[in-house]
């Protein structure tokens, strides 16, 4: 018989064994056990607090994750992290708390909503990991499903949600490949669109320490991928681009407490899965209901041109703090499918070790040559991407490139295993490095990116990248010359048709003139000017606005984007004006002597 010590000791040695079983099971390589070998897709997060923007320029305090080990730095939402079907996962959360003084030092936890994890790494504070100030957790699991779910902090829930602790998270089918899932539907492109909503008093309160009724939630803006409109209109993963006969994938993600109901113009689309499975037969709609934590897989194909509106249909969404239009609003602009400029393939040969290399036969002398490290070709950031037709931009205080080309955007950060394609973060086999003082890039990874194709010859050695490129968008000279084109690590690296009135369109004569921008209102909304002075008004929004006097006085007709409208104030007086298509904007002008 065993006394109690010695149970005691058994058991510790049982849960020790199970513990370390556990441990050979996961870091042993599955083809050990006769399986392909999975290599893990690595991200690294940071919880801490930071701000926010909202359209009317308010400044909101915030809670979230960041790419960045720097409190202050979230962002809302967090990064959208994409993965494939089948990869193994390891997200690493370090809590470094917030940047503001007499804050609460919380703990965080990421839950993956959708994806079923074990417990462990389930994110659920009271059967799982509570990542204290100062901690870290590795989150591991295999992506088994494509599809599409998000992610939250778990701790405080209703609270940390609402402050921004989350983001999207995708997982491709196998391999990366364009299709809803594995062997589904095939698509072009796809967008997410994470909605959500902000009650402001929650987040002074919060930034206050002052206690709060969690019960009376108000929101006053509604956001898409953290932009309400019109600033949805300014970001490319929240305004659909595409041309007639292609096929977008939506995914649609509510990761807020309110239902949306979303409508589009234009078109029908198909719902083909709801929260990452697909459906037994698709739905065609119009419109979709989603309830909080719901997700819906949405596809569209465009089969006419034009500018279309994709918005919710619940009247509160469609404004910020009370005005009229905002919110969950955006728009889906369609062209025809015909190319604008001449395609031209270029041909790069390149070789390791080798500054020689040459681009549709010509000859060009780079600064530094490609080098081969671990099986990894690395080339000069700004030489591979201007030769295959992207803009490049590099940051200095980031340590980073930008490549855009067409609607692609990629950015890498010098000696990070991450990076961000179109605004969403996926892990890379290998980083950028600074490399006899320049920055050089693995080149099939962005060669990829920007669609082009690499082969070897087998006579030569050389490595062949083909890509395509516009005429007009055809590298200079200066861009050959690599050495001084910015690829070392230091280096800063119309008016419409309406009614006649009494004012003039664009007269342009009067030293005078004084000038109001419009965009979701008149800036500035109060003016006081002098009699016999002239005003212009110049549309900055992508909307058709007008001016007209409350009064009669003056009435414009439709001022079309970047449209502006004059009228010289030759009497005395307080006039009040507005928007016929957005009355609630309303501006003021005092006429004196």
């Amino acid at each position: 018989m065993m006394n109690m010590k010695s149970l005691r000791l058994f058991g510790l040695r049982k849960h020790f064994l199970v513990a370390l079983v556990m441990a050979i099971i996961w870091v042993t390589p599955l083809s050990a056990v006769g399986a392909e070998t999975i290599s893990a897709k690595k991200f690294q997060l940071y919880a801490t607090d930071g701000y926010m923007t909202l359209p009317d320029g308010k400044q909101l305090y915030i809670w979230g994750y960041s790419l960045k080990d720097e409190p202050g730095s979230a962002t809302v939402p967090a990064p959208t992290l994409e993965v494939n079907e089948g990869d193994r996962v390891e997200i690493t959360l370090t809590n470094i708390g917030p940047k503001k003084t007499g804050i609460k030092q919380l703990a965080h936890t990421i839950h993956f909503h959708g994806l079923d994890t074990d417990q462990l790494n389930d994110g659920v504070p009271h059967t799982s990991v509570a990542i204290q100030v100062g901690e870290s957790f590795n989150y591991q699991f295999i992506a088994k499903k494509a599809g599409t779910y998000f992610y939250h902090c778990h701790v405080d829930t209703i609270e940390h949600l609402q402050m921004g602790m989350y983001g999207a998270f995708i997982v491709k089918a196998k391999n990366g490949i364009n299709q809803a899932w594995t062997g589904g539907p095939s698509y072009d492109k796809d967008y997410v669109f994470l909605l959500n909503e902000i009650d402001p008093l929650w987040h002074q309160a919060v930034e206050e320490g002052k206690s709060y009724d969690r019960t009376d939630f108000h929101p006053r803006y509604w956001t898409i991928n953290g932009k309400a409109y019109p600033d949805t209109e300014k970001d490319p993963t929240s305004f659909i681009e595409g041309k007639v006969g292609e096929t977008v994938l939506i995914r649609i993600i509510n990761s807020g407490y309110e239902s949306h109901s979303f409508h589009m113009h234009g078109y029908h689309f198909q719902v083909i899965a709801s929260d990452g499975r697909p459906l037994p037969e698709p739905l065609t709609k119009d419109t979709v209901l989603i309830g909080p934590g719901e997700r819906y897989d949405l596809l569209v194909t465009f089969d006419q041109s034009g500018m279309f509106p994709f918005h919710s249909h619940n009247i509160v969404d469609n404004t910020n703090n009370g005005t009229y239009p905002g919110g969950l609003h955006t728009m889906i602009d369609v062209t025809e499918n015909k190319a604008d400029r001449s395609p031209m393939i270029m041909t790069i040969r390149l070789k390791t070790g080798r500054n020689s290399v040459t681009v549709n036969s010509e000859s060009i002398q780079l600064a530094n040559s490609p080098v081969a490290i671990n099986g990894t070709t690395y080339v000069p950031f700004r030489f591979i991407g201007e030769n295959l037709g992207a803009a490049v931009k590099w940051l200095p205080k980031e340590k980073s490139v930008i490549y855009t080309k067409d609607q692609t955007t990629i950015q890498l950060w010098l000696n990070l295993k991450q990076a961000k394609v179109n605004g969403r973060l996926i892990s890379l086999p290998t980083p950028p490095k600074e490399i006899k003082g320049s920055v050089m890039v693995p080149l099939r990874f962005v060669a990829n990116q920007l669609e082009a194709k690499l082969d070897k010859d087998s006579k030569t050695g050389e490595i062949i990248v083909t890509g395509k490129m516009s005429v007009a968008s055809e590298p200079s000279q200066h861009s050959h010359d690599v050495g001084n084109s910015g690829d070392g690590a230091t280096n800063n690296g119309t008016l419409g048709n309406g009614n006649n009135s009494a004012g003039t369109i664009d007269p342009g004569t009067s030293a005078d003139l004084l000038t109001i921008d419009i965009t979701t209102s008149f800036m500035p909304t109060k003016l006081t000017i002098k009699k016999g002075q002239t005003v212009k008004w110049v549309n900055k929004d992508t909307q058709i606005h007008t001016v007209y006097d409350l009064q009669d006085k003056f009435k414009s007709p439709n001022i079309l984007p970047a449209g502006q409208f004059s009228y010289t104030f030759i009497e005395t007086g307080t006039y009040t004006y507005y928007c016929s298509v957005h009355p609630s904007m309303v501006g003021e002008i005092i006429v004196t002597e």
